[in-house]
């Protein structure tokens, strides 16, 4: 962890935060990507409950009102969810204005550019810049996780009528 009241040189102590904000930044990142593969778990369930609803509904003898609001209601949760899953994987590209370490202002860059800028760049100059990264990452994270957790609520909030869509389509009630 980071020694603040370390007796090292300035030069040193400059290098450990660097190295400390990096590590912070990365930890961010992985966040990011937790989030992100939870949507592949709320897509692959979500689908598979429509895809059972359907074949369960177009397969039903009797379709009585509570066959179809049951049919309806799960649907119409499962839907929110799938939803609430897309915009959690939607790209979060707004990054600061200059940086040597956001993709979006490396790119616009001549590489030659970029190469002479990263080179030229300070110790603190980089700190600030990780910080920035990792100040904006922390709030992609937040937001692709709440929508992660709304997408995995209505998902959950879709079992039980698509459990009694289930039960009434087949007529075990």
């Amino acid at each position: 962890m980071l020694d603040v009241d370390s007796k090292k040189p300035a030069s040193e102590q400059r290098t450990g935060r660097l190295l400390f904000s990096q590590w912070v930044l990365e930890r961010n990142l992985g966040w990011i990507a937790a989030a992100e593969i939870k949507v592949g778990v709320v897509t692959t369930m979500g689908i598979a409950m429509l895809g059972g609803l359907a074949a369960a509904f177009g397969a039903a003898a009797v379709k009585s009102p509570w066959v179809y609001a049951a049919t309806s209601t799960a649907a119409f949760l499962v839907i929110v969810a799938l939803v609430c899953a897309a915009m959690a994987v939607i790209p979060r590209v707004a990054g600061p204005a200059e940086s040597l370490i956001f993709f979006g202002r490396i790119a616009v860059k001549d590489n030659w550019r970029y190469a002479d800028a990263l080179r030229d760049a300070t110790d603190d100059e980089l700190f600030r810049d990780c910080a920035m990264q990792i100040h904006r990452n922390a709030q992609i994270a937040c937001e692709k996780h709440i929508w992660v957790r709304r997408a995995m609520v209505a998902a959950l909030l879709g079992v039980p009528p698509w459990l009694l869509a289930l039960v009434l389509c087949m007529n075990l009630a």
